[in-house]
């Protein structure tokens, strides 16, 4: 007999869940798509292979005094393990009501979404690399409108995300465009600027790294 948890709290997009008992089997892909009004993350192959079912998970150590930030398969995390944790997916960054991400309108001009089923997914990989970079101090301040990350860590974002329907250099396209050392004429067929001469990150929806639903109050 499996025995089930007697609570699971956590925040999804800012609002909080308490479920309570848990279902130890019970995936945090399944308990999204079938129990709230969020439907962004997919079921792909569910072996955690394609990407399609990432979701950011934000979990506060209260020895450090700090937040980690990690980009997650929703198909293989169980709903018992985020307890007390913050889970982004693709609508906690934007939406129709509140307005949508620099991410996802930079897919859309880039032209890097065709069917859309892996596109929240991708969304998802990348928000983690950029949230990741911006919060390393380390690093050189970056470029007014652009992440601290690289060209060469962007287009290593999405790498673990498969689409089947989109050729990967716009998917690519839309990763550079964050990094703070782009040059931004290498970038390809966009609807921001007619010619590469006219390239310029005033004319990119504006990215903001603090524009999510990421809070951890319970």
């Amino acid at each position: 007999m499996v025995n089930k948890l007697e609570r699971v709290v956590f925040a999804l997009n800012g609002e909080r869940y308490e479920v309570s008992p848990v279902d130890p089997s019970l995936t945090l892909l399944e308990f999204i798509r079938t129990r709230t009004h969020f439907k962004g993350p997919k079921l792909g192959c569910g072996e955690g292979g394609c990407g399609a079912c990432v979701v950011l998970v934000s979990r506060y150590d209260p020895t450090t005094d700090e937040v980690s930030d990690v980009s997650a398969s929703s198909c293989l995390v169980l709903l018992c393990n985020i307890n007390y944790c913050s889970v982004t997916t693709t609508e906690g960054l934007g939406n129709t009501k509140d307005g949508h991400h620099a991410i996802h309108q930079r897919f859309a001009g880039f032209h890097a979404s065709q069917c859309g089923f892996c596109t929240p997914g991708m969304c998802m990989s990348l928000f983690s690399s950029l949230v990741n970079a911006d919060k390393e101090n380390c690093r050189p301040k970056a470029r007014d409108g652009f992440s601290k990350i690289t060209v060469s860590e962007a287009e290593k974002a999405v790498t673990n995300n498969l689409c089947r329907c989109t050729g990967y250099r716009p998917i690519v396209d839309v990763s550079k465009s964050f990094a703070s050392d782009v040059d931004l004429e290498d970038l390809g067929l966009n609807i921001f600027w007619n010619r590469r001469g006219d390239a310029s990150v005033e004319k990119l929806p504006r990215y903001c790294k603090d524009s999510v639903c990421t809070s951890l109050n319970f």
